[in-house]
């Protein structure tokens, strides 16, 4: 029954595994040629088969045989292999051996028979047209030696697919590390967490992803490596159709940088850019910073109309030029670059973001816990947590105790010139303007240092106060 044991490979059949494993390989070379030209390009085709026929023995099989003969009627020329019968010659093994038999005779008897003399005319060994066809088959396989390996890919591999494989995983690790970037600087600029807990939270953002490859070196890791994590992120859904698809709390995440004006941004604060671009830059950040204000000053019960106004307020403080409205041509723009450099807005052709830390502008940091006293009332402790994006002028903290929420911002930081009188002995300067929102109930009035603690000067009283809770858990 063994015998009987058939091969198959494609729409071939193959009856010994000899002949199995020569197409398999003949495929293997086929699939190369095939990645690497068009074989229905008449021109190229009699490239390929020029190559073919310097290299004897190459796509010997029925396979390989099949090849040829396409290739040959796309070129419209027929090749003629050393050692491999043409497509004219295809005999069965039968008929084959019966003819060799028979051929062994003759060929016998021809060395005993001395009377058959063979005449000079016979002799085709050393003719100008084998010389000149030896000379060719010599330039083809020194040709085929140089440029052979790269027609054959003897081994299999598409190396396009692996190259576009490794493209693509790369392209993934790069977004990880500049999202990973971002979101530290964000959490620690912004959020006012601690250097530990930024990194500990960028870091578990990235767990929203399939593979995390941010801490990866992808150029050290090997086809295989490659393609595993290629398959995990096809299996995964992060990757369809050879392109990226995001994540959605990714895609919130992103949100939240384009709002604090730190998408795109490595977490250095500045950006690369023209003199033209680096306006357009700038218009753009004062445009989030206005729109974030807006909101910040929504939460405390204002208006849309009163909002757009303090806001403006806050960013005529910050820069001076408020831009991010304006219809400008080149020209103006530039003069505006100028005023910006003036005034280290725009260093050497780059946006320079104002500082997250509302300490560097002798603005209260009162996070993470803080207890509020008002005059006649109880104190009352709240968990505190910052979430302005332009301290220079206003900074917003948002307030929980239990069920209870609230919101506090401290504004124009040293304009006021008022003196409040702590005790017989001591007069302070407010510091500026300050809204606290809590219980529906919005409060105005002025702060100012009072020792280790933040005085509330409410309609010329002095007994409010915030302290800071070094000792809050939550």
């Amino acid at each position: 029954m063994a015998d009987n044991k058939k091969y198959r490979l494609g729409d071939m059949e193959f009856d010994t595994e000899e002949e199995y494993k020569a197409a398999a390989t003949d495929l293997k070379v086929i699939k190369g040629i095939m990645d690497q030209f068009n074989i229905n390009d008449p021109e190229q085709a009699k490239k390929i088969l020029a190559s073919i026929q310097s290299h004897p023995g190459s796509l010997s099989s029925s396979y390989g045989k099949k090849f040829i003969a396409r290739l040959e009627k796309v070129a419209g020329v027929k090749i003629q292999q050393a050692g491999i019968p043409g497509e004219d010659e295809k005999i069965g093994k039968k008929a084959k051996s019966v003819k060799q038999k028979k051929e062994k005779k003759p060929r016998e008897k021809k060395k005993k028979e001395p009377a058959k003399k063979i005449s000079p005319g016979n002799i085709r060994i050393f003719t100008v047209r084998n010389f000149a066809i030896g000379i060719i088959i010599i330039v083809g396989i020194v040709a085929f030696s140089v440029f052979g390996p790269k027609l054959f890919s003897m081994n299999g591999e598409k190396a396009d697919s692996s190259d576009v494989r490794r493209n693509m995983v790369t392209a993934y690790a790069k977004a990880q590390t500049d999202l990973k970037e971002q979101l530290y600087s964000y959490y620690y600029n912004v959020v006012g967490e601690t250097e530990e807990e930024a990194m500990n939270d960028a870091q578990a953002a990235m767990e929203n992803y399939v593979v995390d490859l941010s801490e990866k070196t992808i150029s050290r890791m090997t086809d295989k490596e490659i393609g595993d994590v290629y398959e995990q992120l096809v299996d995964g859904g992060d990757i369809q159709n050879n392109s990226f698809v995001e994540p959605a709390e990714i895609s919130k995440l992103k949100d939240r940088l384009a709002a604090a004006g730190l998408a795109g941004n490595s977490g250095n604060g500045t950006e690369d850019t023209s003199v033209i671009a680096v306006v357009n830059t700038m218009m753009d950040y004062q445009e989030r910073l206005y729109s974030a204000l807006c909101y910040d000053y929504g939460l405390l019960g204002y208006g849309d109309e009163d909002c757009k106004a303090y806001a403006t307020e806050d960013l005529t403080a910050i820069f001076g030029d408020v831009i991010y409205d304006f219809s400008m041509t080149e020209s103006d723009k530039q003069s505006y670059y100028e005023s910006f450099v003036h005034k280290g807005f725009i260093q050497e052709n780059r946006l320079v973001r104002i500082s997250t830390d509302p300490t560097e502008y002798n603005l209260p940091d009162l996070t993470p816990g803080i207890e509020i006293k008002l005059s006649g009332s109880d104190a009352a402790g709240y968990h505190c947590s910052m979430l302005s994006y332009a301290p220079a002028a206003s900074v917003f903290y948002e307030l929980h105790a239990g069920k209870t929420k609230g919101y506090l911002c401290f504004r124009n930081n040293g304009s006021n010139t008022n003196y409040v009188q702590i005790d017989s002995d001591t007069t302070v300067t407010t510091q500026g303007d300050f809204f606290l929102y809590i219980g529906g109930e919005l409060r105005i009035g002025e702060w100012f240092y009072n020792n280790q603690n933040i005085g509330l000067y409410i309609n010329g009283d002095t007994e409010s106060l915030i302290s800071y809770v070094n000792d809050l858990t939550y």
